[in-house]
């Protein structure tokens, strides 16, 4: 555990930069992990106008783990729809959109943190469940989030043509 308390806020605009930094160092991971399918971004990893949007809508904010007043980590919630098949159960699902930890800081109760306040963002807005999508080269993002409580829901396969 870090010698330092853990805090968890919703973002500001006034962390921008911090949380672009976060975001390239996972865009980084991605690029380098699949480089068929993830590439540079032309600019910052996430606009201004995004994050904006994002802390702005009423389903959806920005979480961040903030060491000593230093932004370590991040959560990006976001309400997804419920499925329009007449056989399923209308939920209220949060997505996790991303979740970044710096990356010296892993294994040290960020993440965890990160994941109580989610449960408790998603349940303050009427929802059953958060889901993730993990990709499958990100085992220990699938190890991290199974031993939060996640389990898996579905499995999406991909062919290249």
């Amino acid at each position: 555990m870090t010698a330092e308390p853990i805090r968890i806020r919703q973002a500001t605009m006034g962390d921008y930069d911090a949380l672009v930094a976060l975001f390239d160092e996972l865009d980084e991971f991605h690029r380098l992990a699949w480089q068929d399918v993830f590439r540079r971004f032309d600019g910052p990893a996430r606009t201004r106008g995004q994050i904006e949007q994002w802390l702005a809508g009423p389903g959806s904010t920005v979480l961040v783990a903030e060491i000593d007043r230093e932004v370590v980590g991040l959560a990006v919630l976001l309400t997804r729809s419920p499925s329009a098949f007449a056989g399923a159960v209308p939920l209220k699902v949060i997505e996790l959109d991303n979740l970044v930890v710096h990356s010296s800081l892993r294994s040290q109760g960020v993440g965890r943190r990160l994941i109580e306040a989610i449960v408790d963002w998603s349940r303050g807005q009427g929802a059953s469940h958060v889901g993730v999508a993990v990709h499958a080269f990100n085992r220990g993002a699938r190890r991290f989030h199974e031993r939060a409580g996640f389990a898996p829901s579905i499995d999406r396969l991909m062919l290249a043509v």
